[in-house]
């Protein structure tokens, strides 16, 4: 099995790491955590090598080791973080996305957030949503 977590560095990000971890323990799944940086511009080389190291050393202090055992994917794109999660999840045939979300007021929820409202509503897979 596979588990997406779906990885800003937020608060509510590393809560859903936490209990993905606790259900890819049980499970015996795979995680892949996964970030997405949207190129409006040209990147250096740099700057997506230091974005990468950031989210390895996260995600690698908040696992504390390699267990369950898990892979970092930074995705460069030129599609809205929301349709590259989705795309993500349906190529890598993921069974469960784990997403941090944040809880809003009654006119927050009409919005409830452009990326978590549309990995929850277009995932091929069922979405365990974590507030913090």
């Amino acid at each position: 099995m596979k588990f997406m977590v779906c990885y800003d560095g937020s608060d509510e990000a590393k809560e859903a790491l936490k209990v993905a971890q606790n259900h890819a323990s049980t499970w015996n799944a795979k995680l892949e955590v996964v970030n997405t940086i949207v190129r409006m511009e040209p990147l250096k080389h740099s700057q997506v090598k230091k974005a990468e190291e950031k989210l390895d050393k996260e995600v690698q202090d908040l696992l504390g080791g390699d267990d369950p055992p898990y892979e970092t994917q930074l995705l460069l794109t030129d599609l809205t973080p929301g349709e590259q999660l989705v795309k993500f999840a349906q190529e890598d045939k993921i069974d469960q996305i784990f997403l941090g979300i944040i809880k809003k007021s009654k006119v927050g929820k009409l919005l409830f957030g452009s990326t978590a409202q549309y990995v929850i509503l277009h995932a091929p897979c069922p979405v365990v949503t974590v507030q913090k």
